[in-house]
């Protein structure tokens, strides 16, 4: 295995690393600490590009975070919201604000932290509640479900409109967690947790439809649970993998390409940002994990068993792989 030695000392530029002629090459690829904010369960990060701005959720507490570059090119805190109740994510709009998916609720949030109810989803809020989301190119929004206490199959993926028209697009889903389109916008991409698979879809940006479902990635069981994901402009996708610390890059036709490393086990998800759209920002969770959720998660005992202690487990990660990615679309309501 042959490594370039002037590398090492710049984690964050690419790392080619092969020990088989034969085999793709992968890169390795490492982030840094941007914002040490010990969330329980942070998540959804969004790059707001009309702001200038990453927004990014913890969803155990209800608290949406707000960071920006400071004058020495850092990231740091620059405001938070507190909404009260669980969010799976927080999306801009295009009249300004945000909208906020939590509980089986989609709201509006202003700058002043003022809430407005949207929609409410015809689910049991007993039994499910929102997880990750975000929109398409057309400004609906795509949000899922999952079961409090993790009974399978109990999830379902839904499309909001601008309208506020709620439409459901799949059924039996065990936890909804990433999703993104590919960069001509005709492919669907979708994570079920429980299912431990990337499935990729034919998408019709017309009518927002999503047929010929095919699985694109498979995470054995034992190597962590694929969570949140995004999309480069080279039309590859990143999956964060739960109690690996790593995201994993993946070719359209599911070739592992690249392994960004993290120093926190409960990585959640990536999206990219920043000004140019190359900084790929990672949230992560400073959560302990019962023994009774790791069978479901395929996670190991020693995988997750420091992911509330490790250092920096809750804040958000930043690299620059060397590709970029769009902003998140806001939502057309």
């Amino acid at each position: 295995m042959f490594v370039d030695p002037a590398l090492l000392a710049h984690p964050q530029r690419r790392l080619r690393v092969s020990s088989n002629e034969n085999k793709p090459m992968i890169d390795h690829i490492k982030a840094a600490l941007a914002i040490d904010a010990r969330a329980i369960i942070g998540e959804a990060p969004t790059w707001d590009a009309a702001s200038a701005r990453f927004l990014w959720s913890d969803n155990a507490v209800g608290t949406i975070y707000e960071a920006m570059l400071d004058s020495y090119g850092d990231w740091h805190e620059s405001g938070r919201w507190s909404v009260g109740r669980p969010t799976g994510a927080a999306i801009p709009r295009v009249r300004g604000g945000l909208i906020v998916v939590g509980g089986t609720d989609l709201f509006l949030l202003d700058e002043a932290g003022h809430v407005t109810p949207f929609v409410h989803l015809d689910a049991d809020a007993n039994v499910v509640k929102l997880n990750d989301a975000k929109c398409d190119r057309q400004g609906r929004l795509w949000t899922g479900t999952y079961a409090h206490d993790l009974s399978s199959g109990l999830g379902a993926l839904y499309r909001i409109d601008p309208d506020g028209t709620v439409t459901t697009m799949l059924e039996g889903v065990g936890q909804s967690n990433g999703l993104d389109w590919s960069p001509e916008g005709d492919t669907f991409y979708y994570i079920d947790s429980f299912a431990h698979t990337v499935d990729a879809f034919d998408f019709d940006a017309a009518s927002g439809a999503i047929s010929r479902r095919r699985t694109v990635v498979k995470i054995p069981v034992g190597e962590g649970a694929p969570d949140g994901m995004t999309v480069d402009r080279e039309g590859c996708f990143w999956v964060a993998v739960f109690g690996t610390g790593q995201v994993h890059r993946y070719s359209p036709a599911g070739a592992l390409l690249a392994r960004v490393e993290i120093s926190a086990p409960a990585v959640t998800s990536c999206a990219f940002g920043g000004i140019d759209g190359g900084d790929l920002f990672i949230t992560s969770a400073a959560i302990e994990i019962p023994d009774a959720v790791l069978p479901i998660l395929g996670c190991s005992k020693e995988q997750v068993a420091t992911s509330h202690t490790t250092p920096g487990a809750g804040g958000v990660f930043v690299c620059r792989p060397g590709v970029t990615g769009p902003p998140a679309t806001p939502f057309g309501g």
